[in-house]
């Protein structure tokens, strides 16, 4: 077996026992509910979301990378990452305003709804973590035609190496995996007329990144 191929197969066994090791953990915060289990049933989610991040990108290089597109209930899918990402003790100083009206105004849209909402679940963790005492989430509509996700908080914003589309430096920025992982599938979703999605990054009294769906 190739080595990179080995690495991929390891990296979805690690990936199935952490959503087993999730399951377990769900299971004792409802017989024994506790923030120190919530704690570390966020931990564990997270650290799956990331490995199939991970598996995404390298589904990218073999060119094997597919996405299922369909309909998706606005409102239905905005409660689902509502629910997602509810804050646990450790972001309690930090309040999420959720502006989405426009959810019930545009009501469906075509995309991969699983994809999204990894993006945006990494994203919102991500705001959660750097924030003082706010975070915001947006759903609007493209002017031009489409969707816009837009996760912002009050922290310190994002580097200048960032925002000239650069990578993140590991150790000093985090991995960069959600960011690379977020430009791919903005940049998957596509219309038949050649319209694709994209990423956009700007600091405005903290970090805003918008996720822009045709």
């Amino acid at each position: 077996m190739p080595f990179d191929t080995l690495v991929a197969t390891a990296i979805h066994d690690a990936k199935n026992s952490l959503n087993l090791l999730n399951a377990w953990l769900d299971e004792a915060e409802r017989l024994c509910p506790s923030p120190p289990l919530a704690q570390a049933r966020g931990t564990a989610a997270q650290v799956a979301a990331q490995l199939t991040e991970l598996l995404v990108l390298y589904r990218e290089t073999q060119g094997v990378l597919r996405l299922s597109i369909d309909d998706q209930n606005l409102p239905d899918f905005i409660d689902d990452l509502r629910q997602e990402i509810a804050p646990t003790a450790r972001y309690a100083r930090v309040g999420i305003e959720w502006r989405v009206a426009a959810a019930e105004a545009i009501g469906t849209w075509a995309f991969d709804g699983w994809q999204v909402r990894l993006v945006l679940v990494d994203a919102l963790r991500n705001a959660l973590r750097h924030a003082t005492t706010h975070v915001g989430f947006e759903l609007s509509a493209e002017p031009s035609g489409g969707l816009r996700f837009t996760v912002s908080d009050d922290g310190p914003g994002f580097p200048p190496a960032l925002l000239a589309g650069g990578e993140a430096r590991p150790g000093e920025e985090g991995s960069g995996l959600g960011l690379r992982f977020a430009r791919l599938i903005a940049q998957k979703h596509a219309t038949p007329d050649g319209r694709h999605g994209r990423l956009e990054l700007n600091n405005d009294q903290g970090a805003r990144l918008t996720l822009i769906l045709p």
